[in-house]
């Protein structure tokens, strides 16, 4: 749902290829571009050099704002090698979704040629909706890539109940996708439901669940109760600063053979529902929060 492509960055050395490759990606796209090697914005720079002034500058100015649509990794690159040969070295050791380079010339499937490259391409194709069964497990794997690469988590279920397991596993599994091969700090998370029960049932209830969740992560927990009038407590999310996601069901899990559709936000939608609940003028009013921290060492 969320694919990483290594892109050759001689491939941007132009403003009409430029344009065309930052236009595909970003988290709202379900396309990121690998950070690789580390260096790889200061790469593209350096091919800069059959530009002309004004081109230079547009590419030069989009690079400073491209941070959402890169996305770190812990890799392994030999200055000795080319960027390509390196490419390949590091898919085999852990695979991207595909590399996009200038030419493929050991016919490699998961290489694809940028000149050639178009929306057909099974490696290419958009897709921003997908099923997945609902299972804790399964329904932290389709949002992995997005957690691990985001600085702030919220998630969104108004149903949510940490007497629940079925809310309790799915959480868990989020968090611990979020934190597995994380490069960047985990600055905030936080979850948002409607108050339900009494303020001491839930923290109690909660006390109990942080014995279950990773060690060292803090969750604050913020309660919500529908303005007469106003819209309804009802849609599932989770959000970061980064991008968006939607749960058709629910932020829990369920039964063998049941399903829950996850479909990727536009930028403006996240930003809209961002600002439901994090803007200083919420559209619900706010009843109570709690904040634990994860205790289990496992």
């Amino acid at each position: 749902m969320f694919y990483e492509y290594a892109l050759e960055p001689q491939l941007l050395n132009n403003w009409p290829d430029f344009r065309y490759f930052f236009e595909s990606m970003g988290v709202s796209r379900g396309r990121l571009i690998s950070r690789y090697p580390k260096h790889w914005k200061r790469l593209v720079y350096e091919s800069l050099g059959d530009c002309g002034d004004m081109e230079r500058k547009r590419i030069e100015e989009a690079l400073i704002r491209a941070d959402e649509k890169l996305l770190r990794r812990n890799n392994e690159w030999d200055g000795n090698k080319d960027w390509l040969t390196n490419a390949e070295a590091e898919h085999a050791r852990n695979p991207f979704h595909a590399i996009i380079a200038r030419e493929n010339p050991h016919a490699n499937a998961s290489v694809l040629v940028g000149d050639a490259l178009d929306e057909h391409e099974p490696l290419w194709i958009l897709n921003n909706t997908c099923d997945v069964p609902r299972r804790a497990q399964e329904m932290a794997d389709g949002v992995a890539t997005l957690l691990q690469s985001s600085r702030e988590i919220i998630f969104v279920d108004p149903h949510f109940g940490p007497e629940n397991q079925r809310y309790c596993r799915p959480l868990i599994g989020f968090l611990q996708a979020a934190q597995h091969n994380r490069t960047i700090k985990l600055e905030r998370v936080e979850y948002h439901l409607e108050a339900k029960s009494t303020a001491d049932f839930f923290e109690t209830e909660c006390s109990k669940l942080a014995n279950k969740l990773p060690a060292g992560i803090e969750i604050r927990f913020k309660r919500w109760r529908e303005l007469p009038g106003s819209e309804k407590l009802h849609d599932r999310f989770i959000l970061t600063e980064r991008g968006g996601v939607q749960f058709s069901v629910g932020l829990d899990d369920g039964s063998v053979g049941e399903v829950t559709n996850i479909h990727i936000l536009s930028e403006e939608l996240r930003g809209s529902t961002w600002d439901k609940y994090l803007s200083n003028a919420p559209a619900f009013e706010f009843v109570d929060e709690l904040v634990i921290t994860g205790a289990y060492v496992g």
